[in-house]
C-alpha cells in the first residue's frame, strides 16, 4: 500500500497541475465532511478518495505504526461487508482500490466505472462508521505489517539507513519516527489501540471526500448526503500541536551492508514547507529543486554526471507538502573510481548560491509552469493532489495561486533560500558495500 504513496509524492515533486483542476467545486455536509468534485468527462470513470486528517504524526508516544496498522484494519469488514469482501466486491465490478498512510494524513481510494460509484460510496462510508474490531482479525494483520516492515525496511539497506537518518535529523519530533512503526513498538500494539485511534480520528468532520471523473457536483451531492451525511460527527476540535526541532545538527552516518553494490551519498536538510514558518520560501525551494535536479538539465546532473563523470546517478527532492517543516535532499551514486569522501568534498564545493543565475531561474520557472498542462488527463492524479491539499489545510485558492507564486520567485529569493538551506540542520549518509575499507 505504501508504493502508491511514494509514487504520489514523486508526482507532487514535479508540481504538475492543470487549469481545470482550479475549477473544482466544493461543498460541506452538515456533519462537517468536506466534499470536492473535479469534473473530467473524457471517459465514464470516477475516482473516489477519502482523506483523513491524521497520520503517523498522530501516533501516540510509544505506539508508532498504529495509524498504518489501522489502515490495514479498515479492510477487515463490517456487519454489512464481511472480512475480505471489500476488495473482492470492487474487483468483481471492474474497479481498483488501495490506501496509504503518510506522516500527516491517511487516504483510501477506488477507481471504477461511473455507474458503480454509488457502490463504492456505500462501501467507504460503511467502514467510516461501522468497522469491526475482532482479535481474530487484528492478530494476523499485525503480523502482516511486521512482515511488511521486514521486507520494506529491514531487508532494504537504503530504507534502513533512511530510518536511522530521520532519527538524527528530527530528534524527538514525530517525523523522526517511522510511519510503519518500529519493530519493538509494533509488537506491543493491541486491538484496543487500533480501536481507540479509529474512534478518535475517523469521523466525517476530520475527513475530505474527493470525487474526480465523469460526475458533476449536482449529481454527487445527493449521493454524498445519502451515504456520508447520516454519519455523526466527532465534534472534537482538532488539536493543533506545536513541535520543536532538535538543536541544529550536522551529522554523518556511514553504513555498510552485504546487499549493497554501489556507493551512494545523500544529504538531507530541514527547510520550510508550504505550511511552516517562512512558507513563502517554499516556492523558491520548488524552483531550486528544478534548477538543481531536473533530469539531464539540472546543475547536479550536468556537473557530476556529464562534466566531471564522478557520479552515475543524481537526484534532488524537495518535500514541501508537510504540516511542519519539509526536507531538501541531494543524492549521488558514485562511479567506481570515486570514494564517497571525495564525492562529498566535491559536493561541498558545488553547493553555492552564487552559482544560480537569472537564466537558471527563468528556465526553471518556465518548465514548472509548462508542466501544469498535464494533470487533468488522469482523474486519480487530480483527486490525489487536491485531496492532499485539503488534508493539509490548503484550499482550491492555493492551487489557483500556484502558477503566479512560482512566477513571482526572483533570483534573490532562490539564492537566499539556497543560502539558508546550507546552514540548516542536515544529515549526510554514506551507503557502501560491506567490504568497503
Amino acid at each position: 500500500m505504501r508504493l502508491l504513496a511514494i509514487l504520489f509524492v514523486l508526482l507532487l515533486q514535479t508540481t504538475t497541475l492543470h487549469a481545470s483542476v482550479f475549477e473544482a467545486e466544493t461543498f460541506t455536509l452538515s456533519n462537517g465532511l468536506q466534499v470536492v468534485v473535479i469534473e473530467n468527462h473524457r471517459a465514464p470513470i470516477v475516482t473516489q478518495m477519502i482523506w483523513y486528517k491524521v497520520g503517523a504524526i498522530n501516533d501516540p508516544l510509544g505506539k508508532s505504526g498504529i495509524a498504518h496498522v489501522l489502515e490495514h484494519m479498515m479492510f477487515k469488514g463490517t456487519a454489512a461487508v464481511p472480512n475480505g469482501e471489500f476488495s473482492q466486491i470492487i474487483a468483481r465490478n471492474g474497479g481498483s482500490e488501495n490506501a496509504f498512510t503518510g506522516n500527516d494524513y491517511t487516504a483510501y481510494h477506488q477507481s471504477i466505472a461511473r455507474d458503480r460509484l454509488e457502490l463504492v460510496m456505500f462501501l467507504e462510508s460503511d467502514r467510516m462508521k461501522n468497522l469491526r474490531f475482532l482479535q481474530k482479525d487484528f492478530d494476523p494483520e499485525l503480523e502482516v505489517v511486521k512482515e511488511e516492515r521486514l521486507m520494506r525496511i529491514e531487508n532494504n539497506p537504503a530504507a534502513l539507513l533512511n530510518e536511522r537518518k530521520n532519527v538524527f535529523l528530527w530528534g524527538d519530533h514525530p517525523y523522526g519516527r517511522p510511519i510503519i512503526g518500529t519493530k519493538k513498538e509494533l509488537s506491543a500494539l493491541t486491538l484496543n489501540d487500533a480501536k481507540q485511534f479509529y474512534q478518535t480520528h475517523y469521523a466525517p468532520d476530520n475527513a475530505i471526500l474527493v470525487v474526480a471523473g465523469d460526475i458533476t457536483a449536482e449529481e454527487l451531492k445527493p449521493l454524498a448526503e445519502k451515504y456520508y451525511g447520516k454519519i455523526p460527527p466527532s465534534r472534537t476540535a482538532a488539536e493543533k500541536k506545536q513541535y520543536t526541532l532538535p538543536y541544529p545538527v550536522r551529522s554523518r552516518i556511514e553504513m555498510r551492508h552485504p546487499q549493497v553494490r554501489l556507493h551512494s551519498l545523500q544529504r538531507t536538510y530541514i527547510v520550510p514547507s508550504y505550511l511552516s514558518e517562512k512558507k513563502e520560501q517554499s516556492f523558491a525551494y520548488s524552483v531550486l529543486e528544478e534548477i538543481l535536479g531536473s533530469y539531464q538539465l539540472g546543475k547536479m546532473y550536468k556537473h557530476f554526471v556529464s562534466d566531471k563523470k564522478t557520479a552515475r546517478i543524481t537526484n534532488v527532492s524537495y518535500l514541501g507538502f508537510m504540516l511542519d517543516r519539509g526536507t531538501f535532499t541531494l543524492t549521488l551514486t558514485a562511479r567506481e573510481n570515486k570514494s564517497l569522501s571525495e564525492l562529498e568534498k566535491e559536493l561541498d564545493l558545488f553547493l553555492s548560491p552564487q552559482s544560480v543565475t537569472q537564466k537558471d531561474v527563468d528556465k526553471a520557472k518556465k518548465r514548472l509552469v509548462a508542466d501544469l498542462e498535464y494533470l487533468n488527463d488522469n482523474p486519480e492524479t487530480a483527486a490525489n493532489l487536491i485531496g492532499r491539499f485539503y488534508a493539509l489545510g490548503m484550499t482550491i485558492e492555493d492551487l489557483k495561486n500556484w502558477p503566479s507564486n512560482i512566477e513571482k520567485v526572483s533570483l534573490a529569493d532562490v539564492q537566499n533560500a539556497y543560502k539558508d538551506m546550507l546552514t540548516a540542520p542536515s544529515v549526510t549518509t554514506y551507503l557502501m558495500p560491506e567490504n568497503t575499507p
